[in-house]
């Protein structure tokens, strides 16, 4: 199976279920539909919810290419988000988001092979998010809305001063003791002995306050369904002098309602995801193993209940890899999220 084959299978899956769904019952289908959709989310009150997303990194890159993974490194990652909203109107929403993050690595260092972890509370962020837009018809609904978010500094940047270790400029005096027993192999050293796991890999906070826009786009005809999600990064200046650098992620794609019942649907999507960034800056000079730009493609599955319970799913499989310099780059990655509304 080819890295594209998932994506295209589940494409596939939608047209023929599609395929063999019964046409007499799409006069109801708009009511559950429009449920799932339209009403609730402009349901007014309290939200709760949480959100999971855990990524696998086992290959290492040089410039894009594959090379050896000659001391096995990886990385897990966990960040479970927990997520509280408030709507007093249906246009506007606000919601907090508190990131839980968990990550546990194996890399190459001059003292030998590293096994470690960090865990604790992320950057926290707050988001104010808007509908511009609401058409509903006999056959279709359509939403677009536009968020603004800002996030704060909550998270721990300590893993951080790697950066300095790695930095030729930085004197070894400013450099922490217990960071001049465990630093990385130069970057400029051979890629089979050098790591491809740094400090700004696995710190739990970047020491900024950066601004997040976004938007959205999601419409219904019939059984169909399709959205387009994006959001972008403005990163300022953090800790230790070291800013991570803008991000532009854009995901969606079509899907399709395999149930349609009036306390609840469930839908499947092909979905992809673009995840890009340019390189990180450290005391205003770039740091060459930081750019990436990713692609994803999978399925995902969201199931609704009334106006109250919401649940989704996805598998990300990475079709596009691409780096600069060498990195630890991602192989699997699993979204899943569930939001009550009260």
């Amino acid at each position: 199976m080819t890295k594209f084959e998932p994506f295209r299978l589940t494409c596939v899956l939608i047209f023929l279920v599609y395929a063999a769904a019964p046409l007499a019952a799409l006069g109801c289908d708009i009511c559950a539909i429009y449920t799932a959709t339209e009403l609730q989310e402009s349901r007014t009150g309290w939200r709760a919810g949480i959100a999971e997303q855990f990524t696998r990194f086992a290959t290492l890159q040089q410039d894009g290419e594959k090379i050896a993974n000659a001391h096995r490194e990886r990385l897990e990652s966990s960040i479970t988000q927990l997520l509280v909203g408030y709507s007093w109107n249906p246009r506007i929403l606000f919601q907090l988001n508190a990131p839980i993050i968990h990550r546990r690595f194996r890399r190459a260092t001059t003292a030998g092979i590293d096994h470690d972890q960090e865990s604790g509370l992320g950057d926290i962020s707050l988001h104010a998010i808007g509908t511009l837009v609401q058409a509903v018809s006999e056959n279709s609904v359509q939403r677009v809305s536009l968020s603004l978010g800002v996030k704060v500094p909550t998270g721990s940047s300590a893993r951080l001063r790697e950066e300095l270790a790695e930095d030729s400029e930085t004197p070894h005096a400013d450099i922490p003791p217990v960071f001049r027993t465990r630093l990385l192999y130069p970057r400029h050293a051979h890629p089979s002995v050098t790591s491809g796991i740094h400090g700004h890999d696995v710190a739990l906070g970047s020491g900024s306050t950066d601004v997040i826009f976004g938007g959205q786009w999601l419409a219904t005809y019939r059984r169909f369904y399709g959205n387009l999600l994006l959001q972008y990064f403005v990163r300022t200046e953090g800790s230790y002098d070291y800013t991570f650098a803008n991000e532009t992620i854009l995901s969606g794609g079509p899907g399709l309602f395999l149930l349609t019942r009036h306390d609840s649907t469930l839908g499947l999507q092909s979905q992809f995801t673009l995840d890009t960034k340019g390189t990180d800056t450290l005391r205003g000079e770039r740091v060459g193993d930081t750019g990436a730009t990713f692609v994803y493609g999978g399925p995902a599955v969201h199931w609704t209940w009334k106006t109250s319970l919401s649940a989704d799913l996805s598998l990300d499989f990475p079709v596009l890899r691409n780096n600069t310099s060498l990195q630890i780059v991602p192989d699997l990655r699993v979204r899943g999220g569930l939001v009550w509304r009260f």
